[in-house]
């Protein structure tokens, strides 16, 4: 037993000092190729870049570490931006074309467009917990069915013209620092305490793990599942309003394949992909990896098709990394 756990400890210091590795290496890389990156200006436009996939990114880590993935993630984003617009344009729809009429306070707009999203993935949670449906088949389907919903809704259209309260959660600062990426390292820090603290992340953890000892144990492993896919419906929900505002837009078309991002970052960050095992701080540093890997081929002038191509590269040497986490599971389990 000694052995198997020097061994455990072994793997995931290794793993650790691979993925700080990488950062140093990056960092290093982009510095070479090109001399803006540690510039202010581009050092800002990282923080809120990483920032919006990270609040993706915190609710994918619930649901991994509960065993699931949602593919769902990017088209709920996309959503939210949309409803945002047509909410805050609905007297356009009333035939009151002068001026911005919103159908209630900004801040009411936000928290029914929050519910929603958490609603898109509370039904995530049951298609998969009370039908049996596999993770990715269920999310796959509902991301086809909201991504064609905000294109239904929006007529295919960019809607413009957002208010000044939508805008500063995308585009606001406080002090030198953007308001994403504080109301993002927040979120973190409450999200880690509310996993590694509370009665409802150590049962998440179990839940995540072995699913059938958490039922012999007298724990609900599936209303836990339903509340994981809920939470990254409303960060994912967050995330895409926080995105309207810094377009100044509701855009359909926002944040394709990001669920795809979202996913190598919780896994480049250390959460098992077999569950049961992972960090929204170890999150953190997959999502400065991955949005380093973007910020970096954008600035050398690398197109979009090949950024897909190398980020494929790095989805699944995200995911071979993450069958570390799948063999230390299985260890434990033997």
């Amino acid at each position: 037993m000694k052995n198997l756990n020097k061994s455990l400890f072994g793997s995931r210091q290794a793993s650790n000092i691979l993925r700080y590795g990488v950062l140093i290496i990056l960092v290093i890389i982009a510095s070479i190729l090109a001399p803006g990156f540690l510039s202010m200006q581009n050092i800002l436009n990282l923080l809120r870049t990483f920032s919006f996939l990270g609040l993706i990114s915190i609710g994918m880590t619930f649901v991994i570490i509960a065993g699931g993935i949602d593919l769902s993630v990017a088209s709920n984003f996309a959503l939210s931006g949309v409803l945002l617009g047509l909410f805050e344009h609905w007297g356009i729809y009333l035939g009151h074309v002068d001026k911005l009429s919103l159908l209630a306070p900004t801040p009411i707009l936000f928290i029914i467009i929050l519910l929603i999203g958490a609603f898109i993935g509370f039904i995530n949670g049951l298609i998969i917990t009370k039908l049996r449906i596999a993770d990715f088949a269920a999310t796959l389907g509902t991301m086809v069915a909201v991504r064609g919903l905000a294109f239904t809704i929006s007529g295919g259209r960019t809607i413009f013209g957002l208010d000044s309260i939508a805008i500063f959660m995308g585009q606001g600062m406080i002090g030198p620092i953007p308001f994403v990426a504080i109301l993002f390292i927040f979120l973190i820090i409450i999200c880690e305490v509310v996993l590694k603290d509370t009665i409802f992340g150590k049962r998440l953890f179990v839940c995540g793990e072995n699913p059938i000892a958490a039922k012999l144990s007298g724990i609900d492993a599936e209303h836990y599942k339903i509340a994981a896919y809920t939470i990254s419906g409303l960060f994912a929900s967050l995330a895409g309003l926080c995105m309207a505002g810094r377009l100044s837009v509701g855009e359909p078309r926002v944040a394709e394949g990001w669920e795809l991002d979202a996913i190598a970052a919780v896994v480049i960050g250390g959460t098992s992909l077999a569950g049961g095992d992972g960090s929204v701080v170890k999150t953190l540093l997959g999502v400065v990896i991955i949005a380093m890997i973007r910020n970096i081929l954008s600035l050398i002038g690398i197109l979009p098709e090949p950024q897909d191509m190398i980020m494929g590269l790095v989805l699944l040497a995200a995911v071979i990394l993450g069958s570390l986490g799948n063999e230390r599971g299985a260890l434990k389990r033997a």
